[in-house]
């Protein structure tokens, strides 16, 4: 085996979850252009001009803010965890005796 499969510490999980919450970006973008759309779609089903666009986008903003707020505080508590591990490892600090 390389060198690179063995090095997996707590870097490369902090890494991991850093990309994580990166996507939730991009995950509340796509849950208001989804609110966007939706409203778009009903506009032109039922008509009613262009509130309902409005309250799609509205509507998605909200979703969306409430997923980013939920993953962004599990992504916070896994980094939280993986930064423990490390600090908590076999000679990570001064001994105690």
């Amino acid at each position: 085996m390389t060198g690179t499969s063995k090095n997996r510490g707590g870097d490369d999980v902090e890494t991991r979850i850093g990309w994580r919450m990166a996507g939730l970006g991009m995950e509340t973008a796509s849950f208001v252009l989804g609110g966007v759309v939706l409203g778009w779609i009903i506009r032109e089903v039922f008509g009613g001009g262009d509130v309902w666009i409005i309250v799609g986008a509205v509507a998605g903003i909200a979703s969306g803010i409430s997923q980013l707020i939920r993953g962004g505080l599990k992504l916070n508590r896994q980094l939280d965890r993986a930064a423990e591990r490390r600090n908590t490892g076999p000679g990570s600090g001064p001994d105690k005796a």
